[in-house]
């Protein structure tokens, strides 16, 4: 008896069923199964995955488009691409579930069923013909090193991102890593921070499990970022609500779970510094780091915080500390190593090919234009 749940939109007879299933149940434990098999990271993780969808998508008016390859013989889930369809100044984007919230993305599949996937000759256009109506398709967040990706998605328009991602190797004990690895400077400075905050009541870092106390901290956080944004004039995605209420619930769920971790930086039994970010197979994958810039803008908080956050890391076994996305010097002041994102791009319409070009347009012009802006702050600190 053949599989082919109702809500397929299935293109073809073949030995594999490419559809879009709206109503992927991504809690459901055979995409667990296949994400665990996978070389998918934290941010395909299904209770992430089934929150963003629920919750985020709706408030950002996406229509959930989930590709999905099973086996046609006995319905076996072999590939999962999360993507949703959203409109953006009057453009269809045909993309991964992101709204700015995952670090990197891409495809779900188990690395041994890449000869039968790859076997199809087929795949690739009845995947492309399931999709729904769009103009651009749009995969960013990628690594580079999905072969299968690439097979299925032929002839799109690959380019480098103009920001990278930055994980740390973690061995050996604390004390060896941080001497082997920080400057001898840097850790002057931290040491001498830290004393200088001593004197103002004990200092005390930790993770953070019970729930009340995991929402206070998440409070705080957010009063840390709006200051901080309003002061630099950038957007606070923590200031929308579904955003920030997505990011807390996660960070709840993940302390019963295990797979997020939320530490604090407390003076004085109040909340100075929070971090925030998922756990996947022994790597710590950071999201969001803030801390009271208003009171203490002086005492490197920020680095002290980080510094408390890969110790916890190293001690909990795990061998990637990942800042994830984007381009800060002090990533690499503790031993970080670039790695390059990239996206690709492909247009079905006249209004596709246009809003390529001026995503080009302002990719490259932020890419001339980001040396200039960096030396302009230095300057005026």
């Amino acid at each position: 008896m053949t599989f082919v749940p109702a809500q397929f939109r299935a293109v073809q007879a073949s030995a594999l069923v490419a559809a879009v299933e709206r109503t992927f149940d991504f809690a459901s434990a055979e995409y667990h199964s296949l994400q665990q098999r996978s070389r998918a990271n934290a941010f395909h993780a299904g209770r992430w995955l089934a929150a963003l969808q629920a919750n985020v998508a709706t408030a950002f008016g996406a229509e959930p488009a989930t590709i999905t390859v099973r086996d046609k013989a006995d319905g076996r889930l072999l590939l999962v691409l999360a993507l949703v369809l959203r409109r953006r100044m009057g453009v269809r984007f045909l993309e991964f579930a992101d709204f700015g919230l995952c670090d990197y993305l891409g495809s779900v599949y188990d690395p041994s069923e890449t000869p039968l996937l790859a076997s199809d000759a087929t795949l690739p256009q009845r995947i492309a013909a399931a999709l729904p109506a769009h103009d651009v398709i749009a995969f960013t967040k990628l690594t580079g090193d999905d072969p299968l990706l690439g097979r299925l998605f032929p002839g799109m328009w690959r380019a480098r991102m103009r920001t990278s991602a930055y994980p740390v190797k973690l061995c050996g004990c604390w004390p060896e890593w941080r001497t082997t690895v920080l400057e001898k400077t840097l850790r002057k400075k931290l040491d001498y921070q830290r004393r200088r905050l001593s004197k103002l009541g004990p200092l005390v870092f930790g993770e953070v499990r019970d729930s009340k106390e995991i929402v206070q901290a998440f409070n705080a956080l957010r009063r840390f970022r709006a200051d901080r944004f309003e002061q630099i004039g950038a957007h606070d995605a923590t200031a929308d609500d579904s955003i920030f209420a997505f990011y807390r619930n996660a960070a709840v769920e993940g302390a019963r779970s295990g797979l997020a971790r939320t530490c604090c930086l407390y003076l004085s039994g109040e909340p100075v510094a929070v971090a925030f970010g998922l756990v996947h197979q022994r790597t710590f994958a950071l999201i969001l780091l803030a801390f009271d810039v208003g009171r203490f803008k002086k005492n490197s908080l920020g680095l002290l915080a980080t510094e408390d956050t890969i110790r916890v890391s190293l001690e909990a076994g795990e061998t990637i500390h990942d800042f994830t996305i984007g381009d800060h010097p002090y990533k690499q002041q503790f031993g970080a190593e670039e790695v390059p994102l990239y996206e690709w791009h492909h247009a079905r319409t006249v209004r596709g090919h246009l809003a390529i070009l001026c995503l080009a347009l302002v990719r490259e012009a932020k890419r001339a234009l980001k040396p200039r802006l960096t030396r302009g702050r230095h300057a005026r600190r």
